[in-house]
């Protein structure tokens, strides 16, 4: 999952489509206009270990497109071919509310949003 994230931000087309299961993956992988990612939370893990076949990654990855902050939150399904893990697919969760103005900015910075990552 880790190795994902980061080929998004690196814009590693090639890197994702290793790490694809053959029978889910797209045949065009668009990465050109793209939001900038700015981190990983990986919030829970079910299996995935050396000896199993599948496992589940939930995390949520934070980015700005430009006039935004904003956050992919998804639960992501991998198994194993022959000794590595590959991508299946996913189910998103719904984005949450919009972040009010005067709130705390949710990157950690103890400023408000409107001053943070609303001014982006």
């Amino acid at each position: 999952m880790r190795s994902r994230y980061t080929a998004n931000v690196l814009g590693d087309a090639g890197h994702l489509r290793r790490t694809w299961d053959p029978r889910t993956c797209p045949e065009a992988l668009e990465m050109s206009s793209g939001p900038v990612w700015e981190s990983l939370e990986i919030r829970h893990t079910e299996a995935g270990e050396p000896g199993d076949d599948h496992g589940v990654v939930e995390f949520v990855a934070r980015f700005h497109d430009g006039r935004r902050a904003g956050a992919l939150h998804e639960t992501s399904r991998f198994r194993r071919i022959d000794g590595w893990w590959v991508y299946v697919d996913g189910d998103i969760h719904p984005e949450p509310a919009p972040i009010p103005r005067n709130a705390p900015c949710p990157c950690g910075s103890g400023k408000k949003y409107k001053r943070c990552c609303a001014s982006r």
